[in-house]
């Protein structure tokens, strides 16, 4: 269970020495630094900055009781709140920045991100902030285990009841018979439907269309390419409307 704790903290972005720091301390209950330093087997110096960044964060709390300062961490639950939070600010400025965004211009735009910790904070962006009942058109091979290779299987599921939280449907296209190999929980947590292309199509990457972007990505090697284009991404959109119209229902 510990090693599970430890890797969905990283994945919200907590360093190692965080990780020990906030762990040492939700163990203990209420402690002072060198404490928790001793706990979380840290120099006393190093435990004090990252408590007071994380008291900064609102992650714990601390007081002063005779000359000594205790820190804890008042629920587990404070994590879900302060992410909750962050999302309903970003969902605002997101409202109030649509109608000055690119305003005064519009033009290509082509991003590379090869590194698995770039893809995943680049898709964690994407699907925090698209918008509202948006719909998304994929291509997707569930064989080539793409997401597997950048995501844990609990970040994903979580992912995918972000994208049903927001009313996003998916239309996904796949290779001939490769339905069998999608796992219950990815039908059951999203608003998806899927159809399997003619067998004469192969295709081992990723593809999503999304409003006026395309997101070409692969998980062998991690590799992204996004494509902001007036001709290009409505070209690839008819294409993809053809193999739609062409390919055989599933769910």
């Amino acid at each position: 269970m510990l090693k599970e704790i430890k890797t969905n903290l990283k994945e919200l972005g907590f360093n190692s020495n965080e990780i020990k720091v906030y762990i040492a301390l939700t163990q203990l209950g209420e402690a002072t630094a060198s404490q928790i330093a001793k706990k979380s087997d840290l120099p006393r110096t190093t435990a004090i900055g990252l408590l007071n960044k994380l008291k900064e964060s609102n992650y714990l709390t601390g007081h002063i009781y005779r000359g000594k300062t205790y820190y804890w961490v008042e629920s587990p639950k404070i994590i879900t709140n302060i992410f909750g939070q962050k999302m309903e600010i970003a969902e605002r400025l997101n409202g109030l920045l649509t109608h000055l965004y690119r305003s005064e211009a519009h033009f290509p735009y082509v991003q590379v991100y090869d590194t698995k910790t770039s893809i995943k904070k680049f898709i964690e962006k994407l699907l925090t902030n698209i918008e509202k009942n948006s719909v998304i058109y994929t291509i997707d091979s569930p064989e080539a285990k793409n997401y597997a290779k950048i995501f844990f299987e609990n970040i994903s599921l979580i992912i995918l009841k972000q994208k049903k939280k927001r009313g996003v449907l998916t239309h996904s296209l796949i290779p001939c018979g490769s339905f069998g190999s999608i796992k219950n929980y990815q039908l059951k947590e999203q608003d998806i439907k899927i159809r399997e292309m003619p067998k004469e199509i192969k295709f081992n990457s990723s593809l999503w269309i999304i409003k006026d972007m395309i997101v070409h990505f692969s998980g062998k090697p991690p590799f992204i390419v996004t494509i902001k284009h007036d001709v290009i991404v409505p070209s690839i959109k008819n294409i993809y409307d053809f193999l739609w119209n062409i390919s055989i229902p599933r769910n």
